[in-house]
Protein backbone atom coordinates (compact mmCIF):
# COMPACT_ATOMS: atom_id res chain seq x y z
CA UNK A 1 0.00 0.00 0.00
CA UNK A 2 1.52 2.98 -1.09
CA UNK A 3 0.86 6.25 0.84
CA UNK A 4 0.42 9.48 -0.52
CA UNK A 5 1.31 12.85 0.81
CA UNK A 6 -0.39 15.59 -0.22
CA UNK A 7 1.86 18.50 -1.81
CA UNK A 8 0.34 21.39 0.73
CA UNK A 9 2.03 18.88 3.31
CA UNK A 10 5.34 18.59 1.23
CA UNK A 11 5.32 22.33 1.33
CA UNK A 12 4.72 23.01 5.18
CA UNK A 13 7.87 20.27 5.97
CA UNK A 14 9.91 22.28 3.58
CA UNK A 15 9.38 25.56 4.92
CA UNK A 16 10.04 24.08 8.46
CA UNK A 17 13.03 22.83 7.90
CA UNK A 18 14.54 25.62 5.83
CA UNK A 19 17.06 28.13 8.27
CA UNK A 20 15.41 31.63 8.43
CA UNK A 21 18.18 34.32 8.74
CA UNK A 22 17.13 37.01 10.98
CA UNK A 23 16.31 40.74 9.26
CA UNK A 24 17.87 43.73 9.92
CA UNK A 25 14.99 44.58 12.14
CA UNK A 26 15.31 41.40 13.89
CA UNK A 27 19.18 41.80 14.31
CA UNK A 28 20.15 42.63 18.34
CA UNK A 29 22.77 45.57 18.11
CA UNK A 30 26.03 45.58 19.12
CA UNK A 31 26.29 46.26 22.78
CA UNK A 32 29.85 47.21 24.81
CA UNK A 33 29.69 44.80 27.71
CA UNK A 34 33.03 46.16 29.64
CA UNK A 35 35.72 48.33 28.77
CA UNK A 36 40.03 48.61 29.62
CA UNK A 37 40.02 50.06 33.79
CA UNK A 38 36.14 49.89 33.77
CA UNK A 39 35.58 53.03 32.02
CA UNK A 40 32.18 54.02 31.53
CA UNK A 41 32.77 55.62 27.88
CA UNK A 42 35.71 55.47 25.30
CA UNK A 43 38.70 58.20 25.60
CA UNK A 44 39.14 60.85 24.42
CA UNK A 45 42.20 60.26 21.97
CA UNK A 46 39.83 57.27 20.40
CA UNK A 47 38.80 59.23 17.13
CA UNK A 48 38.02 56.37 15.50
CA UNK A 49 36.66 58.91 12.59
CA UNK A 50 40.26 60.28 12.22
CA UNK A 51 42.48 57.31 11.98
CA UNK A 52 45.25 59.54 11.07
CA UNK A 53 45.98 63.01 12.22
CA UNK A 54 49.11 65.93 12.83
CA UNK A 55 48.54 67.46 16.29
CA UNK A 56 50.55 69.54 18.48
CA UNK A 57 53.39 69.00 16.58
CA UNK A 58 53.26 65.21 16.61
CA UNK A 59 51.89 62.24 13.82
CA UNK A 60 48.90 59.91 15.41
CA UNK A 61 47.67 56.80 13.84
CA UNK A 62 45.30 54.36 14.96
CA UNK A 63 45.19 51.02 14.16
CA UNK A 64 41.96 48.27 15.02
CA UNK A 65 41.69 44.73 15.49
CA UNK A 66 38.84 42.47 16.26
CA UNK A 67 39.54 39.44 18.47
CA UNK A 68 37.69 36.31 20.02
CA UNK A 69 36.79 37.27 23.91
CA UNK A 70 38.88 33.90 24.95
CA UNK A 71 41.69 35.15 23.04
CA UNK A 72 44.73 37.63 24.88
CA UNK A 73 44.12 40.87 24.52
CA UNK A 74 48.22 41.99 24.75
CA UNK A 75 48.50 40.17 21.61
CA UNK A 76 46.06 41.87 19.90
CA UNK A 77 47.92 45.38 20.86
CA UNK A 78 50.69 44.02 18.48
CA UNK A 79 48.09 43.44 15.15
CA UNK A 80 46.50 47.22 15.90
CA UNK A 81 49.94 48.47 16.46
CA UNK A 82 51.07 47.09 13.08
CA UNK A 83 47.93 48.33 11.80
CA UNK A 84 48.62 51.47 12.52
CA UNK A 85 51.85 51.42 11.13
CA UNK A 86 50.37 50.17 7.67
CA UNK A 87 48.07 53.18 7.46
CA UNK A 88 50.68 55.73 7.53
CA UNK A 89 51.81 54.81 3.85
CA UNK A 90 48.12 55.08 3.12
CA UNK A 91 47.32 58.20 4.62
CA UNK A 92 50.38 59.79 2.81
CA UNK A 93 49.04 58.98 -0.48
CA UNK A 94 45.86 60.27 0.10
CA UNK A 95 47.15 63.49 1.34
CA UNK A 96 49.41 63.58 -1.73
CA UNK A 97 46.66 63.54 -3.80
CA UNK A 98 44.73 65.83 -1.95
CA UNK A 99 46.72 68.59 -1.67
CA UNK A 100 48.15 68.52 -5.59
CA UNK A 101 44.67 68.28 -6.36
CA UNK A 102 43.91 71.76 -4.61
CA UNK A 103 47.27 73.41 -5.79
CA UNK A 104 47.44 76.33 -8.35
CA UNK A 105 48.65 74.59 -10.83
CA UNK A 106 48.45 71.39 -12.31
CA UNK A 107 51.23 69.34 -11.23
CA UNK A 108 49.70 66.08 -11.24
CA UNK A 109 51.12 62.85 -9.47
CA UNK A 110 49.80 59.42 -10.55
CA UNK A 111 48.73 56.39 -8.28
CA UNK A 112 51.88 54.77 -8.51
CA UNK A 113 53.96 57.72 -7.81
CA UNK A 114 52.06 58.31 -4.31
CA UNK A 115 52.31 54.63 -3.51
CA UNK A 116 55.99 54.68 -3.79
CA UNK A 117 56.16 57.96 -1.96
CA UNK A 118 53.81 56.71 0.75
CA UNK A 119 55.83 53.37 1.11
CA UNK A 120 59.30 54.74 0.90
CA UNK A 121 58.23 57.64 3.69
CA UNK A 122 57.01 54.67 5.64
CA UNK A 123 59.55 52.74 5.72
CA UNK A 124 61.97 55.82 6.29
CA UNK A 125 60.23 56.98 9.44
CA UNK A 126 59.92 53.64 10.92
CA UNK A 127 62.96 53.92 13.39
CA UNK A 128 61.05 57.06 14.98
CA UNK A 129 57.63 55.39 15.40
CA UNK A 130 56.83 54.92 19.03
CA UNK A 131 53.80 53.22 20.80
CA UNK A 132 51.21 55.02 22.04
CA UNK A 133 48.37 54.68 23.69
CA UNK A 134 46.03 50.96 23.93
CA UNK A 135 41.97 50.31 24.17
CA UNK A 136 39.70 47.45 24.29
CA UNK A 137 36.43 46.68 24.37
CA UNK A 138 34.51 43.74 24.88
CA UNK A 139 31.01 43.67 23.01
CA UNK A 140 28.00 41.35 22.13
CA UNK A 141 27.41 41.63 18.87
CA UNK A 142 25.19 39.71 16.47
CA UNK A 143 26.78 37.47 13.30
CA UNK A 144 24.30 37.14 9.93
CA UNK A 145 23.74 33.91 10.79
CA UNK A 146 21.78 35.71 13.45
CA UNK A 147 24.70 33.98 16.66
CA UNK A 148 25.21 36.19 19.49
CA UNK A 149 29.07 36.13 20.12
CA UNK A 150 31.26 38.13 21.79
CA UNK A 151 34.43 39.43 20.99
CA UNK A 152 37.63 42.10 21.95
CA UNK A 153 37.45 45.32 19.97
CA UNK A 154 41.33 46.80 19.86
CA UNK A 155 42.69 50.01 19.17
CA UNK A 156 46.52 51.22 19.48
CA UNK A 157 47.87 53.83 18.42
CA UNK A 158 51.69 54.71 17.18
CA UNK A 159 52.96 58.28 17.35
CA UNK A 160 56.64 60.16 16.07
CA UNK A 161 57.59 63.71 15.83
CA UNK A 162 55.38 66.00 12.67
CA UNK A 163 58.89 67.14 11.66
CA UNK A 164 60.43 63.45 11.18
CA UNK A 165 57.59 62.66 9.66
CA UNK A 166 57.89 65.84 7.25
CA UNK A 167 61.62 64.97 6.61
CA UNK A 168 60.65 61.29 5.33
CA UNK A 169 58.36 62.97 3.01
CA UNK A 170 60.68 65.09 1.30
CA UNK A 171 63.03 62.22 0.99
CA UNK A 172 60.80 59.98 -0.56
CA UNK A 173 59.92 62.18 -3.09
CA UNK A 174 63.40 63.26 -3.80
CA UNK A 175 64.05 59.41 -4.62
CA UNK A 176 60.81 59.32 -6.56
CA UNK A 177 61.87 62.30 -8.94
CA UNK A 178 65.01 60.42 -9.36
CA UNK A 179 63.05 57.89 -11.09
CA UNK A 180 61.75 60.23 -13.21
CA UNK A 181 57.90 61.52 -13.77
CA UNK A 182 57.71 64.10 -11.28
CA UNK A 183 58.11 67.47 -11.74
CA UNK A 184 61.54 69.49 -10.12
CA UNK A 185 59.08 71.21 -8.09
CA UNK A 186 57.25 68.59 -6.84
CA UNK A 187 58.38 69.23 -3.12
CA UNK A 188 57.93 72.95 -3.33
CA UNK A 189 54.47 72.49 -3.79
CA UNK A 190 53.95 69.84 -1.23
CA UNK A 191 55.92 72.32 1.27
CA UNK A 192 53.64 75.13 0.30
CA UNK A 193 50.38 73.18 0.32
CA UNK A 194 51.28 71.09 4.15
CA UNK A 195 48.85 72.74 6.13
CA UNK A 196 46.54 70.99 3.95
CA UNK A 197 48.76 67.88 4.36
CA UNK A 198 48.24 68.38 8.22
CA UNK A 199 44.38 68.82 7.91
CA UNK A 200 42.13 65.92 9.19
CA UNK A 201 39.97 65.99 5.99
CA UNK A 202 40.38 62.15 4.58
CA UNK A 203 38.00 59.59 5.07
CA UNK A 204 38.58 56.78 7.93
CA UNK A 205 39.37 53.37 7.20
CA UNK A 206 38.77 50.61 9.72
CA UNK A 207 42.45 48.57 9.58
CA UNK A 208 41.58 45.08 10.44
Amino acid sequence: MKLLIPLSALFFIGCSSAVKNPTKAEIEPDRVVSRIDELSSRPDWLKESEPFRIEKGSVVSTGMTTIPASDRVEAAYRIAQNNAKAAIAGAIEQKLEFILQNAEEGTSINATQARYIGAEASNLVTSSIRPGKNYWEKVATTQDSGERLTQYKVFSTVTMPEDEFKRAIFEAIKKAQGKGGLSKDFAKKVDAHWDKFVENNQPAQESK
